[in-house]
């Protein structure tokens, strides 16, 4: 992850990103033995839509509209239009990840080959809070941003602010989908 005065951006396959930012999706899952630690991700970091290696067999029927709306990379540049910070890190067995297809894109095997966590005992489920940016703006994809990298740096004069940005969910909501997560990892 970069330096704490930069603002991280997280990669993530586009259709994951449209999910988030149309308050669909709450939860981030993750190989347990990939960085960043828990303790990294405190902060805000911006959601960067990665249009390659999408696939329409990971995602659940009633979701490939997520798929569908962001298989082509736009051609003026990479929209950034949110934020989001991690709330709750829950370890979940591999063999728990059923338990959240109500709250994910995903199918159960979607996230297992997304993720190749077939020969893992445990995955990392991070609880986020999305927020949309009153200024989204297109970038330019840069070579620092290209290939397989879970975090990028945003370059200097990428000016992304999480704090200009309203919540995808309001408190109530967000609470609600945060409990309901929670309750079906238990």
């Amino acid at each position: 992850m970069p330096p704490r005065d930069q603002l991280a951006a997280l990669k993530e396959r586009a259709g994951v990103v449209a999910a988030l930012l149309d308050g669909r999706q709450t939860v981030l899952v993750r190989s347990s033995d990939l960085p960043p630690s828990t303790d990294d991700l405190a902060d805000p970091f911006a959601l960067y839509p990665s249009y390659s290696h999408q696939d329409p067999d990971r995602y659940g029927d009633r979701d490939l509209r997520y798929y569908h709306g962001s298989t082509t990379k736009p051609a003026d540049g990479i929209p950034l239009r949110g934020v989001a910070e991690v709330e709750a890190v829950h370890h979940v067995e591999t063999d728990r990840l059923a338990s959240l297809t109500p709250y994910y894109v995903y199918t159960e095997a979607g996230l297992r080959d997304k993720y190749r966590l077939d020969d893992q005992a445990e995955a990392r489920v991070l609880v986020v809070r999305t927020r949309e940016l009153e200024n989204p703006r297109l970038i330019e994809e840069r070579g620092a941003y290209r290939g397989c990298r879970t975090w990028i740096d945003l370059a200097d004069d990428v000016d992304v602010d999480p704090d200009d940005s309203t919540p995808i969910l309001d408190d109530a909501e967000f609470a609600e989908r945060r409990a309901a997560v929670e309750n079906a990892l238990e």
